[in-house]
């Protein structure tokens, strides 16, 4: 069970309960559809092998080599979605079904559930809130009367036919809410996401196949030119390890075989760097050129921008480093006194999932520590107790505050009833520290401006001239002050 809200149940043939566990965590993370090739019901491998077939037919080649190239498609497709055939995440030099063999057993099936999973949650009226954000109260009036929609076929005739594609979505209406849900799932562009439920009467999974048949779905529903994918890659030799995060735009290209083989290449060679320069890192040498010339001629190749943004190193005389990587996405460095390698993956997969932000007590600054004595000092005093019992209250808070922030004396996510320090302890190992970085964070990704979308899509350039006039927003302040005391009483 992971985090409480994640819970999967693996049955094998042979094997032990311990290996059950492993598969259950990489099934957690991966979420594969099926277990094995024969779990994958007929209709779906059916649907999948027609849009397949029009896919290759489309490449005008002829029929006999459609049929191969359909067959090999096929195969890569059921690859990807059967747990056995999957790269462990443990181990991507072999595959779940290899690694069960590895250890006498058989894989028979799994269940896995999520927390409110299936559960149709509350959504926002967004374009309600569109409609309210542009200061048209008057929409929803002309969402009632929408007879007042028979004049606009008159005017533009030419729009006489887009008109009559929603009446045809009489059962699924094309609303800019249901184009928002189709671009988030897709990541298509808004016009292309119209297009696509136009033509399907407004069904989404007909519309989903539309796009991705045209090939406009795309892998980054937020392509830009910012790069915050990509990839946390590791390299070790024993007495040093090191940590490097190469971005890219889009996750699509963070899936590349070309940028993932460049990823590995830097972390190898961020082995032979004396500290942590990125400057220095890409003027290490590989495969007789330097990293920053393989990078230029990699984004030249791909089209898209890559960065080696950061690289963290640990390790040194007398100390046991491992590392950790969770879906390419979140990296550990973890240090010990004493100990294994393997120790260190163990923690390392514990920091990954918590994130505490200290390793040990000694590690807090004393600033964060004076700010929260303050706050539960104040807060103790409310109670109206003696100082001398405050100061005690207070005491016993900030033991425990440190308990919940610093690693050591966290419960150990594989094992609750030791915490880490104790089980290092067990193991004849002493913290000495770990890094915890993830793809992306603290990179400012650019959002897009929906309800200019919205506007744009609806064909109407006033919106823009609207919302130039943002003085408008003064006599709304007025109005709210009506409101200030509703908004009060909760």
């Amino acid at each position: 069970v992971h985090m409480n809200r994640i819970g999967v149940l693996v049955e094998l043939e042979g094997g032990t309960e311990q290996l059950c566990t492993d598969v259950a965590m990489h099934v957690a993370a991966m979420n594969p559809p099926f277990a094995v090739s024969d779990d994958v019901p007929a209709e779906v491998l059916e649907k999948e092998k027609k849009f397949l077939s029009e896919q290759a037919l489309e490449s005008g080649k002829p029929p006999e080599i459609v049929e191969k190239m359909v067959e090999g498609r096929i195969r890569k497709y059921l690859e990807e979605i059967c747990l056995v055939s999957q790269n462990y995440v443990r181990d991507s030099s072999v595959t779940v079904g290899k690694y069960l063999e590895q250890n006498g057993a058989k894989m028979v099936g799994f269940t896995r559930v999520e927390v409110g999973e299936g559960i149709e949650k509350k959504e926002d009226d967004f374009a309600a809130e569109v409609a309210k954000m542009a200061g048209k109260p008057e929409e929803p009036a002309a969402a009632a009367p929408e007879p007042a929609a028979e004049p606009e076929p008159e005017a533009p005739k030419a729009k006489a036919a887009p008109a009559a594609a929603p009446a045809a979505a009489s059962g699924n209406e094309v609303t800019p809410k249901t184009i928002k849900a189709l671009r988030d799932l897709t990541g298509a562009g808004m016009m292309d996401c119209k297009k696509a439920l136009l033509e399907n009467d407004g069904d989404q999974e007909a519309a989903m196949d539309y796009l991705r048949t045209k090939g406009l779905a795309k892998a980054d529903k937020k392509a830009a030119r910012v790069a915050a994918e990509g990839k946390i890659a590791f390299a070790t030799d024993g007495k040093k390890a090191v940590m490097v995060e190469v971005n890219c735009e889009t996750d699509f290209v963070g899936k590349d075989s070309s940028f993932l083989a460049y990823c590995d290449k830097v972390a190898s060679a961020a082995l032979n760097v004396d500290g942590e320069s990125v400057e220095s890192l890409m003027s290490q040498e590989a495969d007789g050129e330097t990293l920053e010339a393989t990078r230029q001629a990699l984004v030249s190749k791909i089209g898209e921008n890559i960065q080696v943004r950061r690289m963290n190193a640990r390790g040194g005389e007398g100390k046991t480093v491992g590392c950790y990587v969770h879906m390419n996405r979140i990296g550990v460095l973890v240090e010990l006194e004493g100990g294994t390698e393997q120790l260190c993956t163990d923690v390392a997969m514990h920091v990954a999932a918590m994130n505490p932000p200290f390793a040990v007590s000694d590690d807090v600054p004393a600033e964060v520590l004076e700010k929260e004595k303050k706050f539960l000092s104040e807060q103790a005093l409310e109670s109206g107790k003696p100082p001398e019992i405050v100061e005690k209250m207070v005491e016993g808070r900030i033991r425990k505050y440190l308990e919940e922030i610093c690693l050591v004396s966290q419960n150990y996510v594989r094992d609750s009833s030791v915490t880490v320090g104790k089980y290092l302890e067990q193991n004849g190992a002493k913290m000495v520290g770990f890094t915890r970085v993830e793809v992306g964070e603290g990179i400012e990704k650019k959002e897009d401006d929906f309800a200019a979308e919205v506007a744009k899509m609806a064909g109407k350039p006033e919106e823009p001239a609207a919302a130039a006039p943002e003085p408008a927003a003064e006599p709304e302040p007025e109005a709210p002050k009506a409101k200030a005391a509703p908004a009060a009483a909760p």
